[in-house]
């Protein structure tokens, strides 16, 4: 029988092909602590993302899972009462199932590294529960505002960017209160950039399964509905929409580059864990840009293994070095100052 700690680091590339190899770069004393705080977070969006759920269920799922990691009494077992309604289909659902190995390897920590985990779980889970739709009754609450769809990405994503600036903080005694304080101040961006991207680049599998996170003021602003946005005559006004979104999401690259940048240069283990993804975000947003309309159709938008390594590499080359990294994303930046938005479609 594996060990607990062993279940975490097999689960993890089973339920995260983006953030296992990541992960398995940081140094150890950050390697375990970051692959449970992880599996924890994505046992949340498990269940807020889930397709066999009413809104009920996740709700009161989502509220006595966070009172785990408030100490709220019973709600570990409420919790373990809800979970045999959520089918297992998937290795997402599995891990739900087996939250307990992950709680006791999460309970193994120092009281301290607790607090840093639960905290930020605790916050995103609440804010999973303000935004979980109803799969069932296809009755969505889609997002209306832009600011709306800043405070949701901050929830899934943006939590996760501070949550991981605890514990870089917490493990390297390079990392001041000071240098954190600076840090914690572009984290957040960290996060929602990468959300953006995804968002971005699964908007149309979103779409039809009934799940949307266009605001409908950006709808609203280029006279597009759901619905019409696949019609050609409407590809115009389309673009312009996929632009903005881009535009939206580039801006809080940018900030995530400048977060990377105040991490010591030793800690080139966590340097490396930070940009890997934010390089492979900013070619995914490079390839949908060369065809953004591309996004309607059937075909995921992929970046090629080859890119993948490609970025590997320089990320190696490069991790030590501010002005080498800032370059070579700025050779991909260019790319984006091309994109204009058509004040005629916005009117």
């Amino acid at each position: 029988m594996i060990s607990d700690i062993q279940y975490c680091e097999q689960m993890l590339p089973r339920v995260s092909r983006t953030f296992a190899p990541t992960i398995r770069k940081l140094p150890e004393g950050l390697r375990l602590q970051v692959t449970v705080a992880y599996l924890l977070c994505r046992i949340a969006d498990t269940v807020e993302d889930s397709e066999d759920l009413s809104l009920s269920l996740k709700k009161n799922m989502l509220q006595s899972y966070s009172g785990i990691f408030t100490k709220q009494e019973q709600a570990y077992l409420i919790f373990s009462d809800y979970v045999p309604t959520l089918p297992q289909k998937t290795p997402d659902d599995e891990l739900v199932y087996n939250l307990d190995k992950v709680l006791r390897v999460y309970h193994s920590f120092s009281p301290i590294m607790q607090n840093h985990i639960s905290k930020w779980v605790v916050e995103m889970s609440l804010g999973m529960h303000k935004y979980a739709q109803d799969i069932h009754k296809k009755r969505f609450a889609f997002l209306k505002s832009m600011k709306e769809l800043d405070e949701y990405t901050y929830y899934v994503a943006g939590t996760v960017g501070y949550l991981l600036t605890e514990l870089f903080s917490y493990y390297s005694h390079k990392i001041t209160p000071a240098l954190r304080s600076r840090m914690e101040k572009l984290a957040g961006n960290f996060g929602k950039g990468l959300q953006m991207v995804n968002i971005i680049r699964d908007m149309t599998v979103d779409l039809r399964r009934g799940q949307s996170y266009i605001p409908n003021e950006l709808l609203k602003k280029y006279k597009l509905t759901r619905e019409n946005i696949y019609e050609q005559k409407n590809a115009e006004q389309a673009q312009q929409l996929f632009n903005e979104l881009i535009l939206n999401a580039v801006e809080h690259l940018d900030k995530a580059l400048d977060y990377i940048l105040l991490i010591p240069k030793e800690e080139s283990r966590i340097r490396l864990f930070c940009m890997l993804p934010l390089f492979w975000a900013m070619r995914t947003l490079q390839k949908i840009q060369q065809n953004t309309l591309a996004l309607l159709g059937a075909e995921k938008v992929k970046v090629k293994r080859g890119i993948i390594r490609k970025e590997y590499i320089l990320a190696l080359i490069n991790m030590r070095s501010n002005r080498m990294m800032r370059r070579h994303y700025q050779s991909m930046r260019r790319d984006f100052d091309t994109l204009k938005l058509n004040p005629a479609l916005q009117s």
